[in-house]
């Protein structure tokens, strides 16, 4: 079972576009609304997800987070961009993808 964290819902809006019991058995998914204290605390409370859904800026996803979880496989984020995400410094080379406008894009 996947392990997805989904990120920065501080509208608490998830689970009005995605229909998480429709997903359960084929994904474990947690909603995280408020923000993390810091990048370590956020380390240590994403340490064990393979899938990360950011829905805002909120949360700087740098180079020090991306490579410090290592069960992480996959980030996605709608829009065309997420400044937040630190891609260059993606050294493990996760796959990422984005949503905008009816289109995937996508490194993978």
């Amino acid at each position: 079972m996947l392990k997805v964290a989904i990120l920065d819902d501080y509208q608490n809006v998830a689970q009005e576009f995605i229909d998480l019991k429709k997903l359960s058995g084929k994904y474990e998914i947690k909603v995280f609304s408020k923000p993390f204290k810091n990048e370590n605390d956020a380390i240590q409370q994403l340490k064990n997800f393979e899938a990360l859904m950011i829905m805002r800026e909120r949360t700087q996803i740098t180079s020090n987070l991306i490579n410090n979880l290592k069960k992480l496989k996959y980030i996605a984020t709608s829009g065309m961009r997420n400044k937040a995400i630190d891609l260059k410094g993606n050294k493990e080379e996760k796959d990422y993808c984005n949503w905008h406008r009816n289109k995937w894009k996508s490194n993978m």
